[in-house]
Formats: C-alpha cells, sequence, structure tokens
C-alpha cells in the first residue's frame, strides 16, 4: 500500500505539467497508469488535450477511463510524454520494457519536446543493471541473436544470462508488434552508450530497452509527497 501511494503522489505532480491544449504521450506501466486514472477524472484536461498511447494495454485503460486516443502519425510533436521506468540512474539513464512496450515507448519518446519519468523510489539506481535489461528481437533465429548479444556483452567483460520471455502459459511473450523480447540479466552496466550502439546494430534487434540521455526529468513518488529532479 505504500508503494502504491507512492506512484500515486508521483502521478498528482505530474499531471500538474499538462495544461490544456497539449499533446501527450501516455506510457506504459503502473506509475503511469495512476496518472491515467487522474486524468479519466478530469474532464478539462482529457477533453482539451490530445493523446498518444506507447502500448495497446494503456490504450485500453485510457478508453476505459473515457480518454480518447489518437494514432502516433496523427502527431508532427508532442509537447510532452509521461512515463515510467524499471530503473532510473542519477543522470536520468533508465532501463524501459518490463512491459514489453520498449519499441513503441522509444518512438513515442523520439517526438516529444519534453520527456518526464514518474517512478517511486525503488526505481531510482546508482548503477543500471539490477533489473534485466530488455531487448526486443525479430522472431527469426532468436538463438543466433542471443549468441550475438552474448559476444557483445563478453567485450565488456559482462556474462549475462540471457532468456526469451515467456508467458505463464509458456508461450513466446509477443510484443504488441509481434516481436520477441529476450531480458538480459547482467547484474550491474557500464559503458552505456558503447553497448547500447552495439546491441542495436545486431541484426535481428529492433531496440533495446536502454533509454540514453533522453529524460527531461524525473518525478520521484516518496511516502508522504513527490519531487522533480531536472537532466536537461
Amino acid at each position: 500500500m505504500v508503494t502504491q501511494q507512492k506512484k500515486i503522489n508521483a502521478a498528482k505532480l505530474a499531471i500538474t505539467k499538462i495544461t490544456s491544449g497539449m499533446n501527450i504521450g501516455l506510457g506504459t506501466g503502473s506509475t503511469a497508469n495512476e496518472l491515467i486514472k487522474l486524468l479519466g477524472d478530469n474532464p478539462v484536461l482529457k477533453d482539451k488535450c490530445r493523446f498518444a498511447c506507447t502500448s495497446t494495454q494503456t490504450e485500453l485503460l485510457a478508453k476505459n477511463n473515457s480518454i480518447h486516443i489518437e494514432e502516433i502519425d496523427n502527431f508532427n510533436y508532442l509537447d510532452l510524454t509521461i512515463d515510467g521506468a524499471d530503473e532510473i540512474d542519477h543522470n536520468g539513464n533508465m532501463i524501459k520494457g518490463g512491459g514489453g512496450a520498449l519499441l513503441r515507448e522509444k518512438m513515442i519518446a523520439s517526438i516529444s519536446k519534453n520527456y518526464i519519468i514518474i517512478v517511486d523510489e525503488t526505481k531510482y539506481v546508482d548503477k543500471l543493471g539490477k533489473f534485466p535489461l530488455p531487448v526486443e528481437i525479430v522472431k527469426f533465429g532468436p538463438k543466433s541473436t542471443i549468441t550475438l548479444l552474448k559476444n557483445i556483452f563478453s567485450e565488456y567483460d559482462l556474462y549475462p544470462e540471457i532468456k526469451i520471455r515467456m508467458n505463464d502459459n509458456g508461450s513466446h511473450f509477443n510484443t504488441d508488434g509481434g516481436n520477441l523480447v529476450v531480458d538480459c540479466y547482467c547484474a550491474e552496466l557500464h559503458s552505456l552508450n558503447e553497448i547500447k550502439t552495439k546491441i542495436e546494430s545486431v541484426p535481428g534487434v529492433i531496440t533495446s530497452g536502454l533509454f540514453i540521455n533522453m529524460a527531461s526529468s524525473m518525478i520521484l513518488g516518496e511516502k508522504e509527497k513527490a519531487s522533480e529532479v531536472l537532466f536537461k
């Protein structure tokens, strides 16, 4: 219950960043869900802003809260995207994709003038990597892609266990785009820019869950309040 209140506190501060007439990107995850619920209770904002979503899961929740969602191609830009993270460090670098929406999250972020990350304090870390790094890959030849990823990590003395993400029923997890996700259990990451570039250059890799130098700020939800940390 305490963790839930932290997420609610973060969402309450985040909604103050939205003003009437904005183009807004809505992120994926439990903290972003709290923002969507607040928007559903705010008729001025939900009726006077335009919204795009990072996942079908987010879109469904938004529609259940009477928020009209548009396709990303209807926008030249977004004024603001508010999204969560699985981990975020003190420089604003992140691991995202625990919910499997990493590609669409990155696409939405790329057309956003401001990109605010809302998290509870458990996600704010000194070093990335305790949360497994998701990598979205095509379905063709996943074992070959995993071998290439292991070779990259070994260049940096990292030897993660890499697993194809599975559903509870034993089937492969599929992203909204119909791709696979592999989770790389690294324990701690370094040389983030280099590793990201090399991972994303592998044939078969669509994108990684490393979001580097993208966040404008972070809203940190705590037990009694929330506070904002600026990155750029």
